[in-house]
Protein backbone atom coordinates (compact mmCIF):
# COMPACT_ATOMS: atom_id res chain seq x y z
CA UNK A 1 0.00 0.00 0.00
CA UNK A 2 1.32 3.44 -0.91
CA UNK A 3 0.16 5.95 1.71
CA UNK A 4 0.68 9.66 1.10
CA UNK A 5 1.12 11.90 4.12
CA UNK A 6 0.98 15.65 3.66
CA UNK A 7 2.39 16.63 7.07
CA UNK A 8 -0.31 14.96 9.16
CA UNK A 9 0.63 12.66 12.04
CA UNK A 10 -2.87 11.13 12.03
CA UNK A 11 -1.67 9.05 9.06
CA UNK A 12 -0.43 6.58 11.66
CA UNK A 13 -4.05 5.97 12.73
CA UNK A 14 -4.71 4.92 9.13
CA UNK A 15 -1.66 2.65 9.16
CA UNK A 16 -2.85 0.95 12.35
CA UNK A 17 -6.22 0.38 10.71
CA UNK A 18 -4.66 -0.99 7.50
CA UNK A 19 -2.66 -3.43 9.64
CA UNK A 20 -5.93 -4.78 11.08
CA UNK A 21 -6.93 -5.97 7.61
CA UNK A 22 -3.70 -6.68 5.77
CA UNK A 23 -0.10 -7.68 6.22
CA UNK A 24 0.89 -6.24 2.82
CA UNK A 25 3.91 -3.92 2.88
CA UNK A 26 3.20 -0.25 3.53
CA UNK A 27 5.09 2.44 1.64
CA UNK A 28 4.70 5.74 3.51
CA UNK A 29 5.48 8.91 1.54
CA UNK A 30 5.92 11.84 3.93
CA UNK A 31 5.80 15.41 2.65
CA UNK A 32 6.97 17.71 5.45
CA UNK A 33 9.56 20.29 6.36
CA UNK A 34 9.81 18.81 9.88
CA UNK A 35 10.62 15.11 9.37
CA UNK A 36 11.92 14.67 12.92
CA UNK A 37 8.37 14.80 14.31
CA UNK A 38 7.69 11.48 12.51
CA UNK A 39 10.63 9.51 13.90
CA UNK A 40 8.99 8.46 17.18
CA UNK A 41 5.85 7.30 15.37
CA UNK A 42 7.92 5.37 12.82
CA UNK A 43 9.66 3.56 15.68
CA UNK A 44 6.37 2.63 17.39
CA UNK A 45 4.28 1.99 14.26
CA UNK A 46 6.74 0.63 11.72
CA UNK A 47 6.27 0.50 7.97
CA UNK A 48 8.28 -1.41 5.38
CA UNK A 49 9.18 1.66 3.28
CA UNK A 50 9.40 5.32 4.25
CA UNK A 51 10.05 8.12 1.78
CA UNK A 52 10.65 11.79 2.46
CA UNK A 53 9.98 14.48 -0.15
CA UNK A 54 13.30 16.16 -0.96
CA UNK A 55 11.95 19.55 -1.98
CA UNK A 56 10.34 20.09 1.45
CA UNK A 57 13.50 19.41 3.47
CA UNK A 58 15.29 22.32 5.09
CA UNK A 59 18.41 20.28 5.90
CA UNK A 60 19.80 16.79 5.35
CA UNK A 61 17.76 14.04 6.96
CA UNK A 62 19.24 12.33 10.02
CA UNK A 63 16.93 9.33 10.39
CA UNK A 64 17.59 7.32 13.57
CA UNK A 65 19.03 3.83 13.07
CA UNK A 66 16.15 2.46 15.17
CA UNK A 67 13.82 3.06 12.20
CA UNK A 68 14.14 -0.19 10.29
CA UNK A 69 12.09 0.72 7.19
CA UNK A 70 13.79 0.83 3.82
CA UNK A 71 14.44 4.52 3.24
CA UNK A 72 13.77 6.57 0.14
CA UNK A 73 14.03 10.08 -1.19
CA UNK A 74 11.21 11.43 -3.38
CA UNK A 75 12.00 13.99 -6.08
CA UNK A 76 9.70 15.86 -8.44
CA UNK A 77 10.33 15.90 -12.18
CA UNK A 78 12.40 19.14 -12.29
CA UNK A 79 14.74 17.96 -9.49
CA UNK A 80 17.81 16.15 -10.86
CA UNK A 81 18.67 12.66 -9.59
CA UNK A 82 21.91 14.12 -8.20
CA UNK A 83 19.81 15.18 -5.19
CA UNK A 84 20.14 11.55 -4.07
CA UNK A 85 23.94 11.82 -3.82
CA UNK A 86 24.07 12.93 -0.18
CA UNK A 87 21.79 10.01 0.78
CA UNK A 88 23.36 7.30 -1.37
CA UNK A 89 25.21 5.61 1.50
CA UNK A 90 22.16 5.40 3.78
CA UNK A 91 19.08 5.20 1.54
CA UNK A 92 17.71 2.24 -0.39
CA UNK A 93 15.72 3.89 -3.18
CA UNK A 94 14.53 6.97 -4.99
CA UNK A 95 10.87 7.77 -5.66
CA UNK A 96 10.50 9.69 -8.90
CA UNK A 97 7.34 11.80 -8.89
CA UNK A 98 6.43 11.65 -12.57
CA UNK A 99 3.48 14.05 -12.38
CA UNK A 100 2.71 17.16 -10.34
CA UNK A 101 2.33 15.94 -6.73
CA UNK A 102 -1.15 16.29 -5.29
CA UNK A 103 -2.91 16.42 -8.64
CA UNK A 104 -4.66 13.13 -9.27
CA UNK A 105 -5.02 11.93 -12.83
CA UNK A 106 -1.85 13.54 -14.16
CA UNK A 107 0.01 12.37 -17.24
CA UNK A 108 3.43 10.74 -16.90
CA UNK A 109 6.09 13.25 -17.97
CA UNK A 110 8.38 11.43 -20.47
CA UNK A 111 11.46 13.33 -19.20
CA UNK A 112 11.31 10.85 -16.31
CA UNK A 113 12.38 8.00 -18.62
CA UNK A 114 15.73 9.80 -18.86
CA UNK A 115 15.82 10.26 -15.07
CA UNK A 116 15.20 6.55 -14.56
CA UNK A 117 18.08 5.68 -16.91
CA UNK A 118 20.41 8.21 -15.27
CA UNK A 119 19.63 6.98 -11.77
CA UNK A 120 19.99 3.28 -12.64
CA UNK A 121 23.37 3.95 -14.29
CA UNK A 122 24.66 6.05 -11.41
CA UNK A 123 23.26 3.83 -8.63
CA UNK A 124 22.89 0.30 -10.04
CA UNK A 125 22.38 -1.23 -6.58
CA UNK A 126 19.56 1.13 -5.58
CA UNK A 127 15.86 0.61 -6.29
CA UNK A 128 13.67 2.98 -8.28
CA UNK A 129 10.04 3.66 -7.40
CA UNK A 130 7.78 5.76 -9.65
CA UNK A 131 4.60 7.60 -8.68
CA UNK A 132 2.28 9.41 -11.07
CA UNK A 133 0.76 8.82 -14.47
CA UNK A 134 1.38 5.07 -14.41
CA UNK A 135 -0.99 3.31 -16.79
CA UNK A 136 -0.60 -0.02 -18.60
CA UNK A 137 1.75 1.33 -21.27
CA UNK A 138 3.95 3.31 -18.86
CA UNK A 139 4.04 0.35 -16.48
CA UNK A 140 5.30 -1.93 -19.25
CA UNK A 141 8.07 0.52 -20.21
CA UNK A 142 9.31 1.32 -16.71
CA UNK A 143 9.28 -2.34 -15.64
CA UNK A 144 11.51 -3.08 -18.62
CA UNK A 145 13.75 -0.23 -17.48
CA UNK A 146 14.19 -1.95 -14.12
CA UNK A 147 11.79 0.06 -11.95
CA UNK A 148 11.13 -1.86 -8.73
CA UNK A 149 7.78 -0.34 -7.72
CA UNK A 150 5.13 1.85 -9.38
CA UNK A 151 2.24 3.69 -7.77
CA UNK A 152 -0.95 3.81 -9.80
CA UNK A 153 -4.05 5.33 -8.30
CA UNK A 154 -6.17 7.34 -10.71
CA UNK A 155 -5.61 4.91 -13.57
CA UNK A 156 -6.95 2.00 -11.51
CA UNK A 157 -9.92 3.81 -10.05
CA UNK A 158 -10.97 5.65 -13.22
CA UNK A 159 -11.14 2.50 -15.32
CA UNK A 160 -14.51 0.80 -15.61
CA UNK A 161 -13.08 -2.50 -14.38
CA UNK A 162 -10.41 -2.20 -11.71
CA UNK A 163 -9.35 -5.85 -12.13
CA UNK A 164 -8.79 -5.41 -15.86
CA UNK A 165 -6.79 -2.21 -15.25
CA UNK A 166 -4.69 -3.99 -12.62
CA UNK A 167 -3.93 -6.80 -15.05
CA UNK A 168 -2.86 -4.27 -17.69
CA UNK A 169 -0.30 -2.86 -15.20
CA UNK A 170 1.18 -6.31 -14.85
CA UNK A 171 0.92 -7.38 -18.51
CA UNK A 172 4.09 -8.65 -20.19
CA UNK A 173 3.40 -6.81 -23.45
CA UNK A 174 1.28 -3.94 -24.72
Amino acid sequence: FHVDCNDDLSVFDDIVEIREYSKKPIDLHIITDTPEKYYDKLERIPVEYVTFQFENLKEKLQIPKSIKAKKGLAVVTPTPVEAFEEYADEFDFILIMATIPGQSGGTFDPVNFRKIREFSQKYPDKKIHVDGGVNGEVSFIIRNMGVFSAVSGSYLFNEGQVGKALLSLKATDT
